[in-house]
């Protein structure tokens, strides 16, 4: 076989402890489900529900990362895989139990040979398995959808410009993820304080409250790239809640600097958490209400083209019906378009590593770590706000590992 490695090589490499962000169908199941908040107003803190977008469907690119490049520009073929390697490959993830392994393959080393990519053909093979066992279709409780678990926010935020089912419960949820992570951050920098509030705990406190005011904004451009799809009052709640998180952060600077009694920081602490809870609350309803209207959405059409039960055809053609509702649904249930997407948001978390300061030869679990975690949560665990992140640490090892068992088996 003869390959010509383009991407910096991977290697393996430990890690703190991690925890996964509800993105992938699989890995780590779904959240919990958590009913409603009774009646709770957030203080200070109007997130009050946007007229219904009625599942928007936009064409219109946000215009933030051009997407990779077409693979028709590809002057030669930049890797060969011949059908004894494709066949080798294949083999391999049948063994880890893979719905249609040969065509998983195909998308994957097809998009290898047309152009560059940043990272080797079986690191991408080893994240799709990881996000789907092969089920392409799959839609996972946060409304990821696809062979790369794409929310619409990712998918917007690299430049893609496809088709997208969006509704108001998807907006609402991904708001309400976003900017309840600064408050989870106020109720970690009250921790030290609050089991002994003695001069070194205060400059615990004060040093993590500190990275909360910094990475406050952490996230914000998946938020904007919903631009197209999005009205104004959920831009105008955003720019609420961000005012309001700041407030919060910076009420407790002044309640740490000013060595306020223990009384004071628990009755601050509770009313943070209940805006907290009431944010929590909502981003998981409406993402489960969100993913089975997608689902729904994805079955009618289903059943309506190819004339048969949507699970028969999801597990007997995926690939065909893939394609097809990329065009009429959501450009993330192409197999095609999900593996450029996977390329390209792969390179943005390599490039997300190596700002962290990542040595090489960690580079590979760090990718994968940013790919699932997302640097909304990576960026605070390195800071000190999050404390495990326990399934993305199994994540990001699996993924190495699993990419060189896939290398091995080309021989």
């Amino acid at each position: 076989m003869k390959r010509r490695a383009l991407a910096r090589p991977f290697a393996a490499g430990s890690a703190a402890a991690l925890m996964v962000l509800a993105g992938s169908a699989f890995v780590g199941g779904p959240p919990p489900l958590v009913a409603p908040s009774p009646v709770v107003t957030p203080t200070q803190l109007d997130v009050a529900s946007q007229p219904d977008l009625a599942a928007a469907q936009s064409d219109v690119a946000p215009a933030l990362k051009p997407a990779m490049p077409d693979a028709n520009l590809a002057l030669e073929p930049v890797a060969v895989y011949t059908d004894r390697d494709r066949a080798a490959l294949a083999g391999e993830l049948s063994r880890w139990v893979t719905r249609h392994p040969r065509q998983l393959v195909e998308v994957i080393t097809n998009l290898a040979e047309n152009q560059p990519l940043p990272v080797p053909a079986t690191y991408l093979l080893s994240i799709a398995w990881s996000e789907t066992r092969g089920k392409i279709l799959a839609v996972s409780p946060a409304g990821a959808a696809g062979l790369a678990q794409a929310t619409p926010a990712a998918y917007r935020s690299e430049g893609f410009d496809g088709k997208l089912f969006v509704t108001n419960d998807y907006l609402m949820g991904t708001r309400a993820y976003i900017m309840k992570k600064p408050l989870g951050d106020a109720l970690t920098s009250t921790d030290p304080l609050l089991e002994k509030n003695s001069p070194a705990a205060r400059r615990r406190a004060k040093a993590l409250t500190a990275q909360a005011i910094e990475l406050r904004r952490e996230g914000m451009d998946e938020l904007e790239a919903l631009r197209p799809v999005a009205n104004e009052i959920f831009f105008r709640r955003i720019a609420e809640a961000e005012a309001h998180n700041l407030a919060t952060l910076r009420e407790l600077e002044r309640l740490i600097n000013g060595g306020a009694p223990k009384t004071d920081l628990k009755n601050f602490r509770a009313r943070v958490q209940r805006d907290y809870t009431y944010l929590r609350n909502m981003q998981r309803n409406r993402w489960e209400k969100y993913g089975k209207d997608l689902e729904k959405r994805r079955d009618a059409l289903l059943r309506a083209k190819f004339g048969a039960d949507p699970v028969t055809v999801i597990r007997t053609k995926p690939y065909e019906a893939g394609e097809y509702l990329g065009r009429e649904l959501d450009a993330r249930f192409s197999p095609t378009q999900m593996a450029r997407f996977l390329a390209t948001h792969l390179e943005t978390k390599q490039e997300q590593a190596r700002e962290l300061g990542i040595d090489e030869k960690k580079l590979a679990a760090w990718t994968a770590a940013l790919y699932n975690g997302g640097a909304v949560n990576i960026r605070r665990m390195r800071a000190g706000l999050i404390s495990s992140l326990r399934e993305t640490q199994k994540y990001m090892k699996a993924v190495p590992d699993r990419t060189a068992r896939l290398d091995r088996a080309l021989g």
